[in-house]
């Protein structure tokens, strides 16, 4: 039998953001969040220009880190001023962040294709 849904329930249950720690060699972990639905929407500005085609001056995996790299007690790690750095960075550390950021924000690579195509 479903537990039926209400406005306290879907708050608790929804308004709990999810986090996993990535171990990257040589640092540590890192942890990243799921984002919020607003920081979710500013990602998506960042990466899509005005005429809904993703941006290709811009790196989505180190945006996607920056949205969402946080240290173990939950403070963010970048900000936007440091995009061209963490793009320079080597792919590998990026890539990992990146897989476990899209798992946890649903972000597919159906969704990077369909934005590439517009």
């Amino acid at each position: 039998m479903a537990t039926k849904i209400n406005k306290a329930n879907f708050f608790a249950k929804m308004g709990v953001l999810h986090r996993e720690p990535v171990s990257l060699s040589g640092f540590g972990e890192v942890f990243i969040k799921a984002l919020t639905a607003k920081e979710n929407e500013e990602f998506e500005q960042i990466i899509v220009n005005s005429d809904g085609k993703m941006k290709t001056d811009i790196s989505v995996k180190a945006v996607m880190v920056i949205k969402s790299a946080e240290d173990a007690d939950g403070n963010k790690l970048f900000t936007m001023d440091d995009l061209e750095q963490l793009s320079s960075m080597p792919a590998a550390p990026i890539n990992k962040m990146f897989a476990v950021a899209s798992r946890l924000n649903n972000v597919t690579d159906a969704d990077i294709e369909e934005l590439t195509k517009n």
